[in-house]
């Protein structure tokens, strides 16, 4: 999958590690440029990164070795142009309670995925839910319709 760098920390680069909380491998520097990233596991709170391309780049960078980015600074964006009310799951497989929301261009962070469900964390509402990929933009450079 594709998910979107936004480190909130405009500081520092954002770490890269060579393992869950292990040492650091190197950096990407999102302060200048989104940056999209290429995911290939998950473990724990912990995306496992094989590469990673910003607009103004040619050609993606690849890992040496793949490496490890937290949860925190990845996500998506709810691309909602038409403003409909989207279904919210409970859980990947659409069962449960649902909800609908009206919810719109604002970012995400993806917790965990599952075939084309993503399970997100909206900080503005402090809500978390399962959405169908259709309704989400992980694209740096362009807009999604």
């Amino acid at each position: 999958i594709t998910l979107l760098l936004r480190d909130p920390d405009k500081q520092a680069a954002t770490n890269i590690r060579t393992k869950p909380g292990g040492e650091i491998m190197g950096t990407i520097d999102g302060r200048a440029a989104d940056y999209e990233v290429e995911i290939v596991g998950k473990d724990g709170n912990y995306f496992l990164v094989k590469s990673y391309v910003s607009c103004e780049m040619e050609e993606p960078i690849t890992l040496a070795n793949p490496g490890y980015i937290h949860y925190s600074v990845l996500g998506t964006v709810i691309s909602n142009y038409a403003k409909n009310a989207i279904p919210l799951y409970a859980s990947s497989n659409k069962t449960g309670p649902v909800e609908r929301a009206r919810i719109s261009e604002v970012f995400v962070n993806v917790l965990d995925y599952n075939k084309d469900m993503y399970y997100v964390y909206y900080k503005k509402l402090n809500k978390k839910f399962w959405i169908e990929a259709k309704y989400l933009c992980s694209s740096a450079c362009t807009t999604c319709s």
